[in-house]
């Protein structure tokens, strides 16, 4: 049988809006040094391989990868960058650590977005460029017309997506790493100015900076070193069509492929099992989707927005967070994990033992990956 890969130390640095006073590396630096002291291991001595995810489009100059190794600790080792979300990024470490490339890996992944001067611009430059760009569409642009098409035909509301927002904005209130927490009203939510109809301002995460670093281990590795760990059980990501080019809009393929596979692996048959979930949120509408895509009806839905059953979001996801570009998804594990290790302060979830977390790698992507998570 398969050893289980485990995740022994965590660390995280930012979480709010804008960090002025750390540079990226910065940031890098001082996540990886808390997950180091966390996990109680030397960087130079005991972690075989380093995974950073980071896009030079975001990181504003080419080859940005030759800048990580000394931030993270990666010195005369491999230093592997995933130009992705962070839970492919967790994703490789697990395979590498399978293929006994290595006993421990470090992952990073960080959002340095305030100091990019023009963000529409670099979204922009990810669209398809003859049909899309070049027509003036950007990506809250499909965003709306995507969430039209999603409550016409899923038999969602306007009201079920204010729902939404109102409860995250509200969650995150419990949460010291949340940058958007608020007590909203719905007419608030739904007076606000439009984004892309039906989408409005408050339907939308806003950007936030922060750095998160994971170690992960063998289970031969943690018995050997009698270490605490939170196990990663399954994990799995897909591409598949976008609805621009002819896929659903009613369901995410992406979100339900990489559940079925990561549930196959940890042997779940359904979001029943679940004491907390971490869903994509980066819209209102896209966490319904998404939970519509781990199988649940609208009533299951709306119920665990609602806080009956498995806990959703409990954090205040992205909407009351704050969006982390390629870090979303290790923020989604992160607040698993701290869940799962019952130090999630006012926000945690009394004997939380499985976790899932889903992500979206964003317009103009069909991209997501989930990680199953239990202690």
């Amino acid at each position: 049988m398969k050893e289980r890969v485990g995740i022994i130390g965590v660390g995280f640095e930012g979480f709010r809006p804008a960090v002025a006073d750390l540079s990226t590396r910065e940031l890098m630096f001082e996540a990886s040094s808390k997950a180091y002291e966390d996990a109680g291991i030397d960087p130079r001595k005991e972690v075989g391989s380093f995974i950073c995810c980071t896009e030079d489009l975001w990181e504003g100059w080419s080859i940005t990868d030759e800048m990580v190794p000394d931030q993270v600790g990666g010195a005369r080792r491999p230093v592997c960058t995933v130009p992705s979300d962070g839970i492919v990024g967790l994703g490789h470490a697990v395979m590498q650590i399978n293929s006994g490339l290595a006993e421990v890996v470090t992952v990073e992944a960080h959002s340095k977005v305030a100091d990019v001067v023009d963000k529409p611009a670099v979204e922009n430059m990810a669209l398809e460029p003859v049909y899309l760009r070049a027509n003036g569409v950007n990506n809250d642009v499909l965003a709306g017309l995507e969430m039209s098409g999603f409550l016409a035909r899923s038999g969602f509301s306007r009201e079920d997506c204010t729902a939404v927002v109102v409860k995250e904005k509200r969650r995150a209130l419990a949460n010291s790493r949340a940058s958007y927490a608020a007590e909203l009203s719905e007419e608030e939510v739904e007076g606000a100015e439009p984004v892309a109809s039906p989408l409005l301002k408050y339907d939308k995460a806003e950007y936030a900076e922060a750095g998160i670093t994971l170690v992960l281990a063998s289970e031969g590795w943690i018995r050997r070193r009698n270490k605490e760990a939170v196990f990663i059980d399954g994990i799995a990501w897909r591409s598949t069509t976008p609805w621009f080019e002819g896929g659903e809009m009613e369901r995410a393929r992406y979100a339900s492929e990489s559940f079925a596979a990561a549930s196959k692996q940890a042997s779940v048959k359904d979001v029943s099992s679940f004491d907390v979930m971490e869903v994509d949120d980066t819209y209102s509408f896209k966490l319904l989707q998404h939970m519509r895509s781990l199988g649940l009806g609208r009533r299951d839905a709306i119920s665990m927005v609602e806080g009956r059953g498995s806990v959703v979001n409990v954090s205040g996801g992205s909407l009351g967070v704050g969006h982390f570009i390629e870090a979303t998804g290790l923020h989604r594990v992160l607040e698993c994990v701290l869940q799962l290790r019952g130090l999630a302060g006012r926000a945690q979830v009394k004997g939380a033992r499985r976790a899932l977390a889903l992500s979206w790698r964003g317009n103009p992507t069909a991209t997501g990956a989930v990680a199953i998570l239990s202690r």
